[in-house]
């Protein structure tokens, strides 16, 4: 198992997953539902995004090269896509690439929702698993990684990293009741605005790398033919070599 691939899936997850700023989204969702229930809708909601994340881990790198997409690229268009998701959570806005005009109404309307048990389990898997946990942003990060690490090591530590940090929103969620207490709205927007700065961190990694080695490619393909031309031109003067010239 890639060490490194474990560590950049679960810090990269972390920071755009966020499991401690979610948690209060998932308090306003269950409320004062009882903590067995809490306990259930947390199991679940992580059975939906693990099974979204890795499923991307291992399909991520067969879908690019179907569409001939090459590593470079994908790192350089997914950490776009990251940079601007950080610069939005740096700013203390919500992820809109995780959020849609009508999960937010669903998750507004539990609160008014005569059987709220019943609203909360048609919310969990959409939006709270998708697109607000395992969306666009989430699936970039975890298919950069495992292509970065090309080998069954690789995306083992992929898919590793993915499952621990999914766990650990797991576990967030379901001592929601506990964590309440602490998670205000002025601790969700500092620890916000961290995770966008941290974002912006691994974006910037992203692009940086993508960029060395689609320059890297495009040099190794270059020089070789700059080579050969400089020898073609030097052949007919090859002629002229001393022992010609002597004679």
């Amino acid at each position: 198992m890639e060490t490194a691939a474990f560590l950049k899936a679960f810090l990269g997850l972390f920071a755009m997953m966020n499991p401690i700023g979610n948690t209060g989204i998932f308090i306003s969702m269950t409320g004062d539902l009882s903590a067995r229930f809490k306990a259930r809708a947390a199991l679940k909601v992580t059975i939906v995004v693990l099974i979204i994340l890795v499923g991307a881990v291992f399909g991520g790198t067969a879908i690019l090269n179907t569409f001939g997409i090459s590593l470079p690229a994908f790192q350089l268009a997914g950490g776009l896509i990251v940079l601007g998701i950080g610069f939005k959570m740096l700013k203390g806005g919500e992820n809109e690439a995780h959020t849609t005009s009508e999960g937010s109404r669903k998750i507004s309307a539990i609160k008014s929702d005569e059987s709220k048990e019943t609203a909360v389990n048609n919310s969990l898997i959409v939006p709270l698993s998708m697109p607000i946990l395992g969306g666009p942003g989430s699936i970039t990060t975890v298919v950069t990684v495992a292509a970065a690490y090309p080998g069954l090591s690789g995306q083992i530590g992929a898919a590793a990293g993915t499952a621990a940090l999914t766990v650990t929103m797991g576990i967030c969620f379901a001592l929601s009741g506990l964590l309440q207490r602490f998670i205000t709205p002025h601790a969700q927007q500092i620890i916000l605005r961290f995770m966008g700065m941290l974002l912006i961190a691994i974006a910037a990694d992203m692009m940086l790398t993508g960029f060395e080695q689609s320059l890297g490619g495009g040099v190794k393909q270059i020089v070789p033919e700059i080579v050969e031309e400089v020898d073609r031109i030097r052949q007919p003067g090859q002629s002229g070599d001393p022992t010609t010239v002597a004679n």
